[in-house]
This record gives C-alpha cells, structure tokens and sequence, in this order.
C-alpha cells in the first residue's frame, strides 16, 4: 500500500497518472467552498451592508486568485508539490524543508483543531456518544481517506460538494422564507460595523494557507489553461456563492453563529451535511501536511519515509489531540503561525516566473524523469525576503496584511536577484559554467595546467576516460550534490586549482551538476568541456582505461547517455 499510494510525493505526477479538470475542480471547490467561508460571510453580513460584503469579497478572492493560478500554473508545470517546488525554485534543499516544516505544523495542527469542530457538532446532536468518540471516528474516517490518496479524496468530494451545496440553498430558502431578499440586500448591518480593511483581511487571510499549498492538488492537472479554469469557477463561487449566502444568513437572522443559523433551520440534515463539509477540507488539511513532512524528512535525515506512513502518524497525533480536547488550545499559536505563509507564496512566484534561474533544473526534470540534485541547500535572498515579508504583515498599518507579506516578499527577493546575481553567463557557456573547447582543453592538459574530472557514473569511467581524468560521478542526478561532497576533498584537495568537468556528450547533464556543486563549495575555476569524451574519441585523441589513482567513488549504476 505504501508504494501504491504514495501519490508521487517527492518526484512528478507523470502525465499518465494526470487527471481530468472536472476531478481536480471539484476537489478545489470543496476546499473554497467550505464551511469556512460559511463562517466569513455570516461575520461579513453581521458588520456590513451587502454591497460592502460584496466589495470585501471581490478585493480578496480577486488578489487571492491571482496568487492561486500563479502557484498553480507552476505545480501544474513541474508536477511538485509545494515544498518539492521550493527545492529549486527560490528556497534551496534545506529551505524547503523549513517550507515544508511550516505547511505540516500548519495543516496538521488545523486539521485537529477541525476534528475537534466536527466532535462537538456530533456530539451535540446526539448527545449519548461521548465527544471524544466522535473525535476518534472522524479522525479514523479522514486518515483513512487520505491514506488512499488523491483518488478517493475526489470520491469523497463528489459526495460532499453536492451535498453542502443542497445544504446551502435549503438554509437561505429557508431563512428567507419571511424576509424580502430586497430588504436583506439594502438592509443594514445588524451587528457592530466592520471596516473594509478589517473584512478582506478576513476574506483573504482565509485561504491564504490553501492559496500555498495549490501545487499539492494542481499537479494532477494536465495544462494550466485546466488550472485557470478550475480556479476561476471554484474561488469564484466558492468565495461568492456561499460566502455571500453566509451574508443573508446573518441579515436574516440578525447572527453571526453559522452553526446556529444552519442546524436550527435544517436540523439533523443540516448538522449531519456541515459535519460532512469540516470533514471534506480536512482531508486536504492532512494530506499537504504529509506532502510537507515527506519533503522534510527526506532533505534533513536523507530517508525517504512512505507518504501512507507520515499520514498515519499525523492522523493519530490529529485526532489524540481532539479526542483529549487539547486541540482548540492551539488555534491561538496556528493563527500566528499563519502569518509566515503568505510570503513564501511570493519568493517562489518572484523565483518561477520573473528571475527563473530554476528554470533549466526543472527543464532537467521534465527531460529525464528523476529529481535532479539541489545547485544549493540556502538561498539568503529567500529567506531574508520571507522574513522581510513577514515583518510587512505585522507592521504594516493599511492594506491586507495578507497581500502586503506577498507583496514584500515578492519586491524583496526581486532586488536581491539583482543586487546578488547569480555566475554570469560567459561567451558561449551554460549560465553556470564557463566552456572550454576541445583543443584547449587538449593543450591545457599537455601543459599539466588542467584538472579533468569525469563525471559519469564508476563502470563507465573505468571502461573509458580522458587521460589522467579523475572521477565524480554526476548520475543520479538526485546523488551528484551527495557525491561531489563526498569525493571532492580527495579527488579535487586545491579549490583553486583549474578544472574541467565532462561527461558522455553535449545532451549529457551529469557535469553540469557535478560543476555547479563544485562551484557552491568553493572551487574557483571550474569549467566545462559541453562536447564530452564522444567528441574526444571523434577527433581522434587516446583515452584511458581502468580505475583512477584518487580515491575512488562508490560505483552507481546508470546509463551512459544519461
């Protein structure tokens, strides 16, 4: 079960495991289309006009959705989950697992504190079962769920989607069976009034931890015009419809108590389907927590820890929490949490589609199927742009502390690009490496002035190389950082020392990842030789055989052309 449903949580969803928009939109329909947004809108009603709550709405979900469709369009493209997306683009291998770190406590803690939500309605309709079985069943229902992965988490939305929506239209029709709909439309707020910034600070702090993690659920579409799509009808209605009846609830019934609202006028039917709603956005809840944790345990202790067996764990220590009752005690400290999400979205919208150095690893990616190896662990200009974006949410005294963070975020790390940017690229060379030709290569090696370093994996190397060639090899990509730290002290003791790094051919990308590594631990004058040993043996030159002098490297099996 646990390669089975693994769901692709450290490598792409290939494209024959894509799925259709309409699956994929359902789900995200009932992530927007929540009982959360039930609870915004009936907050939004209780202090404003409708027409302010209208206004409110269309400020937040617009800037949201922006957001949204730009992470999405990347998940789509890459076929990552979030915190595999911030490996390369922007955070580096070990920031993203503090991206991944934030996405689990996050999503793990919400989806307890939600289980919790769930025991208490149930308990409250039929008071005989205690709350905490009630807690239990829910938490076994959605671990279950989310251990089946994306498959049955779509069945389920096809069940609940529908349902909630029934649910949504019974309770207005019901509401306003006694009121004039023109009265609630031009009425006034029944309770204190609550400011324009107050309210899209609420519509868009909402769902700006769903707007992150939208390359979790996006890379199981086929294209980004699916994504737009998907996004466009789901945060639309999701955001209007059922906020805005979250409105005329609250002006029809003079109360922001959703809860209230909802069970007094459907009764059991109407607790049994918002029961039914908290448990279909917390599947997702627990699911990108995995995602998170995946991505963590495998850049921090190098285990790649089964999906199924992290939502297990997450699953039991979700639901002890709501069983004990301990899990509303951290809704305070997931809140403040919350405001370091926002500006990681903006570092990695500013890294995918305005500075783009990710963009030739991801070109790698999608060519040969395997994870290549992080080009770095850090990236201060990430990390100094999400605390900077941080600092905008908290300070800030106008706009949506939210977007502000995004904002920031997104500026900050464009500057740092620019101030700090990355090798430059030299006269014919690859953006990271400076080329060298093959005759000067040859008449460098003559002169004893060169270092040459195979980068193919150990057989290869040893069936054939450049004369006094040394070997890292670069292949699997997803080794090549691994391996060129573990052999380069021996291998290369001088980091000032000239060397020129080469593999099978000009397609052949082990080099360039064996050289770009090289380069971040310090060596001063790497180079490539593009052509590889296929253009050495094509002109003619002798080559060598049989293992290097150096200490050798552990063998890794792999393909020559690879």
């Amino acid at each position: 079960m646990t390669g089975r449903h693994d769901d692709y949580s450290l490598t792409p969803v290939p494209a024959g495991e894509r799925r259709s928009w309409p699956s994929v939109a359902v789900q995200r329909f009932g992530q927007v289309s929540s009982f959360q947004q039930f609870i915004v809108g009936a907050i939004l009603g209780y202090g404003m006009t409708f027409w302010q709550a209208v206004l409110a709405i269309t400020i937040g979900s617009v800037l949201l959705e922006v957001i949204t469709v730009l992470l999405g369009i990347a998940g789509v493209r890459e076929g990552l989950s979030t915190s595999v997306l911030a490996r390369w683009a922007g955070f580096g291998r070990k920031g993203s697992a503090l991206v991944g770190l934030l996405v689990a406590i996050s999503l793990a803690g919400w989806f307890g504190v939600q289980n919790g939500i769930f025991a208490h309605g149930m308990h409250a309709l039929g008071g005989a079962v205690p709350e905490w079985a009630w807690a239990v069943l829910g938490g076994v229902v959605i671990t279950a769920i989310t251990v089946y992965g994306f498959r049955l988490m779509a069945w389920t939305a096809y069940l609940t989607v529908p349902a909630f929506l029934l649910l949504a239209g019974y309770s207005i029709v019901d509401a306003l069976s006694s009121r004039s709909f023109a009265d609630l439309v031009s009425g006034p707020p029944p309770g204190p009034p609550l400011s324009l910034g107050a309210a899209t600070t609420l519509v868009s702090g909402a769902f700006i931890l769903g707007a992150l993690m939208t390359p979790d659920m996006t890379r199981f579409n086929r294209t980004p015009g699916d994504v737009v799509k998907q996004t466009l009808i789901s945060v639309t209605l999701g955001e209007y419809l059922i906020g805005l009846i979250g409105v005329l609830l609250a002006h029809a019934t003079a109360s922001s108590d959703i809860v209230g609202i909802i069970t007094s006028s459907s009764g059991v039917l109407g607790t049994l389907v918002l029961a039914t709603a908290i448990l279909k956005i917390n599947d997702w809840n627990l699911y990108s927590s995995s995602l998170g944790l995946v991505n963590v345990v495998d850049v921090l202790f190098g285990r790649k820890v089964a999906r199924v067996r992290v939502v297990l764990v997450l699953g039991v220590l979700g639901t002890a929490a709501s069983a004990f009752g301990i899990a509303d005690d951290f809704a305070g400290f997931l809140t403040a949490v919350g405001v370091l999400t926002p500006p990681v979205a903006g570092v990695l919208i500013a890294e995918y589609f305005v500075v783009r150095r990710c963009r030739p690893v991801f070109d790698a990616l999608r060519e040969h199927g395997s994870v290549p190896g992080p080009h770095r662990d850090w990236v201060p200009s990430a990390l100094i742009s999400w605390a900077l974006g941080t600092a905008g949410a908290v300070f800030f005294d106008f706009g949506i502390p939210a977007i502000n963070s995004v904002i920031v975020a997104f500026v900050s790390y464009l500057a740092a690009s620019r101030l700090f940017p990355a090798r430059r690229r030299t006269q014919g060379g690859t953006g990271m490496l400076p080329l060298v030709g093959r005759e000067e290569l040859k008449r460098e090696m003559d002169e004893g002035a060169v270092i040459v370093v195979d980068t193919m994996p150990v057989t290869y190397y040893e069936q054939e190389h450049l004369p006094g060639a040394r070997n890292i090899p670069g292949f699997p990509y997803e080794q090549a950082a691994e391996f060129t730290d573990a052999h380069a002290p021996s291998v290369l003791p001088d980091k000032s020392a000239a060397v020129v790094v080469y593999c099978a051919n000009t397609p052949c990308r082990n080099s360039e990842f064996v050289g770009a590594r090289l380069v971040e631990l310090g060596y001063t004058a790497v180079r490539k030789y593009r052509e590889g040993i296929e253009d050495w043996v094509a002109a003619g030159y002798e080559t060598e055989t049989g293992p290097q002098t150096t200490a050798r490297p552990a063998p890794v099996s792999g393909n020559r052309t690879e």
